[in-house]
């Protein structure tokens, strides 16, 4: 760094083409000192076109320059500047400048003008960035008249602490609309086109952030003038941006003064120094600039800004943070979860208020939520939680917040919880469907769902321990969050649901109002009033490059082998194998990942996706910490996954275990014998057409292929020993296929903590070296829209976090899937999810359809 810095330094006082802000016949309104190389605001169009690919958030700023007439100052005027980031990485910038020069300007900045520019610059990472501008001048004076300029840049940030732009500026090299710019009141011919410049910039960061940042700039045009800058920025606690630049111009050439014709070949000296304050999202600014042609006479500019980020100065007041949960899935549980941690991170939040709207939650996912909830609670940030007709799970949740108000039409439907199996034997033979599977362990109850009309001892036996753990758990927390005992909870549950009075008299709720009742309740939790802030505006970005952060790979649905797989009008979204393998290797290869999480959604379902992931697991763990986080169910394949990681994190009530395998296929000989489709076979070999839809196994097809499953459940065990530290026989004791409770999970070494993603997000930043505020970034993503749909798979594809409900296009087949019962869409998937897994392959898989209710 040191060498770095002193080879700017030599570079800035031997004035080589370094960038800077060189003058030029199209230059706009004179801005605050910014630097060319790290613009990432309203600005970069005119510094650096390119440095607008790093722009996060729209951006406006105005600038108002002005100097006594007697001066040289040509940069006098008014300026509007405005940039927003598009899609696929595309940033458009616009500005709108009035530039009034002073009388005794250089011949070449003395003509009034206005300049329009429009600009668009592109990012294929957070590295590179490639952009250009384009300007149109309009003057009363014939030789600035439509005249059109471009520019071209290009930048380069390949560390956090060094920045390097290249602008080429004016490359049309446009005549004067008019001829030649007369000169003096002989009317001698001066310049006839506007000189084509060249432009480089080193921006610096000692501290790798925005807390103290350094532009070495330089240009030369084909006139051989040549200009050189220094530029410096420091942040001023609880106000904002000490700013300053220093301007050498006219190096190695001449220049043409104003109607005295003069020509000199004098250093043109010119110092600025201003102040920026921020207010979050909004600041102003001003400051002076003195030199050469200022005789005594100071020129001065204010500034304002508005941004949709907020940067560091003022404080803001304090505000409380809004929640609204609607539609929770296995994805947008993990952006509500990190809602509620940076709302527990953020100095300026006060309280919370959550509002739970149909959020489909079910208790895996509401007991994140209520550790949340406590973890806000004990550092003093209050939960008020809004209930309007309440699930069971969203009392739970927010059972131990400071207020709990409820609609007065609404009410608590607490039931206690409950397990919904469906059978589809009969279902299957009637239709004349013939399911035909081997399986391995006493518990794997999956193919029961496709076979049997109703459970198997086992797998009651099973069911009935999970729903004791489960209503233990719910008895436990609640009678900790309601401060009462067990027996008291018990007969709370028994004698639900609740209308809001009765809610109220039981102890469950705490008071009764809308949203037009909420502000009082609010003033009174929070002891005081604050603004409500549903979403957080995201803090200027503090490092150039990615900054170090936890990287999140989701592995939801049924895993299959292949791509990702969604059908969302069945509810279908599946984990392809590798498309998971992919989002691995690219977090573990990312150096600005540190530590990494699983986020394990899944009943299961390939034993070679699963193995293909356990394999990418291993390799990032080379790299990085690993952990696993459990949310509803990581059963099977989902716990094979698990299994290879540094840690396994689970919710108390996430269905995990099912250590087994299964194998089969369905046939569709009954069907068509009984409508007169007679099937041949010519085939060589004693198994051949084994995997044939319209015959049965053979007997000997059915030995060799329990051998098979025999084989594949011995590698499980051996895989999960392996990365359990157990012996075989151990994982066999608790495996068989048996299903647990995370809680349970824990108690046999299957887990090793309990808690929901914002615990396993606060693990991996310890075991990555973060801070507690450090973010998290998360892949594979899904398709949401129709568009995109069309898009995935190129590199335009979308990037969105989660689309667990979301439907292709309104009307025609969607209404009608929407009309079907529940009963008859699970059947369409089951039969869509078994053709698209194939028969040819061995299954660790949960059953489907199993939902936990309350």
């Amino acid at each position: 760094m040191r060498r770095l810095l002193a080879s700017i330094a030599a570079v800035t006082l031997l004035a080589s083409p370094a960038s800077a802000q060189l003058r030029r016949e199209t230059s706009g309104v004179w801005l605050p000192p910014s630097s060319y190389a790290a613009s990432d605001d309203a600005f970069a169009l005119s510094l650096d076109p390119a440095a607008m690919a790093f722009v996060d958030d729209w951006t406006v700023a105005y600038v108002h320059a002005d100097a006594a007439d007697s001066t040289s100052f040509g940069q006098r005027g008014d300026g509007l500047y405005g940039a927003i980031p598009l899609l696929f990485g595309v940033t458009l910038g616009a500005s709108i400048e009035s530039v009034r020069p002073a009388t005794a300007a250089p011949i070449v900045e003395s003509l009034d003008h206005t300049m329009l520019s429009l600009g668009l610059a592109y990012a294929p990472s957070r590295t590179i960035g490639i952009g250009a501008a384009t300007r149109f001048l309009w003057s009363s004076d014939p030789h600035l008249s439509n005249l059109f300029t471009l520019d071209l840049a290009a930048s380069w940030r390949p560390s956090t602490h060094v920045a390097v732009s290249f602008v080429a500026r004016d490359l049309g090299g446009p005549g004067y609309q008019g001829g030649c710019l007369p000169i003096g009141s002989m009317g001698m011919a001066g310049p006839c086109s506007v000189p084509r410049s060249f432009l480089l910039a080193i921006g610096v960061r000692p501290e790798s952030t925005r807390a103290l940042t350094f532009d070495v700039a330089g240009a030369i045009d084909e006139r051989g003038r040549v200009g050189a800058r220094l530029m410096g920025e420091l942040e001023v606690p609880y106000l904002g941006r000490a700013q300053a630049a220093f301007d050498v111009q006219n190096l190695g050439g001449s220049q043409v003064l104003g109607p005295t014709a003069m020509t000199t070949t004098q250093i043109d000296l010119r110092g600025t120094i201003g102040l920026a304050i921020d207010w979050g999202q909004i600041g102003v600014g001003g400051g002076a600039i003195v030199g050469n042609g200022f005789d005594g006479s100071p020129g001065w500019y204010v500034s304002a800004h508005l941004d949709g980020r907020v940067r560091r100065g003022i404080p803001t007041g304090d505000v409380i943070a809004e929640v609204v949960m609607e539609g929770q899935g296995a994805r947008s549980i993990v952006t509500t979860v990190g809602r509620l941690d940076r709302a527990l991170h953020d100095p300026r939040v006060r309280g919370v208020l959550l509002r739970p709207l149909g959020s489909g939650i079910g208790m895996a996912y509401a007991q994140e939520i209520r550790l949340l909830v406590a973890q806000l609670e004990e550092a003093g940030r209050p939960v008020v939680c809004m209930l309007e007709d309440a699930t069971g799970a969203e009392l739970y949740m927010c059972a131990g917040a400071s207020a709990i108000v409820a609609d007065p039409a609404g009410g608590v439907r607490l039931y206690g919880p409950s397990f919904e199996i469906q059978h589809y034997g009969q279902l299957l033979r009637e239709l004349g469907v013939r399911a035909d599977f081997v399986r391995i362990g006493r518990y794997k109850s999956a193919i029961e769902e496709y076979q049997d009309e109703s459970m198997s001892e086992a797998a009651r036996e099973e069911r009935n321990a999970l729903m004791d753990d489960l209503y233990g758990r719910l008895v436990h927390d609640l009678s900790d969050d309601l401060e009462v005992d067990e027996a008291r909870v018990r007969a709370i549950i028994d004698r639900g649901p609740y209308v809001t009075p009765r809610a109220i008299t039981a102890g469950i709720v705490h008071s009764s109002g809308d949203s037009h009742d909420l502000d009082e309740v609010l003033r009174q939790t929070m002891g005081g009033s604050y603004a409500r802030e549903r979403t957080t505006p995201a803090e200027a970005r503090r490092s150039w490059g990615e900054t170090p952060h936890v990287g999140v790979v989701f592995v939801d649905g049924e895993m299959t082998d292949g791509t990702n797989l969604d059908v969302p009008l069945l509810e279908i979204h599946t984990t392809g194998g590798r498309t998971a393998v992919d989002a691995i290797d690219h977090m573990a290869g990312d150096p600005n990942v540190s530590a990494m999480i699983l986020r394990i959604d899944t009943p299961g379902g390939s034993v070679l996706a699963a193995d293909q992931i356990v394999r990418a697991i291993q390799r990032a763990r080379r790299h990085m910490p690993v952990i696993a986080s459990m949310g509803s169910i990581a059963a099977s394949g989902g716990y094979y996954v698990a299994s290879a990681c540094d840690e396994i994190w689970a919710d108390p009530s996430t269905i995990t275990g099912s250590i087994g395998v299964w194998f089969g296929k369905v046939d569709f000989e009954p069907i068509a014998t009984r409508y007169g489709v007679h099937t041949e076979q010519i085939s060589r070999s004693a198994h051949a057409g084994a995997e044939s839809l319209w015959r049965p196994f053979t007997p000997d097809e059915r030995m060799v292929l329990a051998e098979s499953v025999r084989d594949w459940y011995r590698a499980f065990v051996d895989r999960v020993a392996e990365g359990r530290g157990m012996r075989r026989s151990e994982v066999h004791a608790i495996a068989q296929g048996r299903v647990w409770t995370g809680d349970h999970a824990q108690e046999i070494g299957l887990v090793d903590r309990l808690g929901g993603f914002g615990s396993a997000l606060q693990r991996a930043r310890e075991l990555g070296g973060l801070p507690d505020s450090a973010g998290f970034t998360t892949t594979p993503t899904r398709p949401s829209t129709l568009l995109d749909y069309v898009l995935q798979g190129t590199p335009f594809g979308t990037d969105l976090d989660d689309a667990p409900h979301a439907t292709v296009a309104d009307g025609g087949l969607a209404d009608v899937l929407h009309t079907l019962t529940p009963e008859v869409l699970a059947a369409l998937r089951i039969g869509y999810l078994m053709r698209a897994m194939e028969s040819s392959e061995p299954l660790a898989l949960m059953p489907m359809t199993i939902d936990v209710g309350m």
